[in-house]
């Protein structure tokens, strides 16, 4: 590996602006967190074609990912479901069963948040 590189994993340097942090520590570190400038959170993407598809269906119709997973638990349940799997089988029941249907559900559930 090249000098650079090895300053920056043993800690001489910031790991993110490459910074002169003092002598090494043996693991890579940052300063950048500690200021007051603006960090964006790292959003993680959905990764399955069954989220991807639940997420924007949701989003399109201004639900957070929060909302998304509770809505997603509310209309399984709905459907007979008393033992929700884990959440990314959920996602792929309602795409390949009920897709047709949460988009109603979601539908209504717009026209109750307006209602409110």
């Amino acid at each position: 590996m090249g000098e650079i590189a090895d300053s920056l994993i043993s800690g001489e340097f910031d790991c993110i602006t490459g910074e002169y942090l003092g002598e090494e520590v043996g693991y890579p570190r940052t300063h950048a967190y500690d200021r007051h400038e603006y960090m964006p959170p790292v959003e993680k993407k959905p990764t399955s074609k069954a989220n991807v598809c639940i997420t924007h269906m949701c989003k399109d119709r201004g639900f957070s990912n929060r909302e998304k997973i509770e809505l997603v638990a509310k209309f399984l349940y709905s459907k007979g479901y008393k033992q929700l799997p884990n959440l990314s089988h959920q996602y792929k029941i309602i795409h390949s069963q009920y897709k047709n249907d949460f988009k109603k559900f979601l539908v209504e559930q717009v026209k109750q948040r307006k209602d409110e």
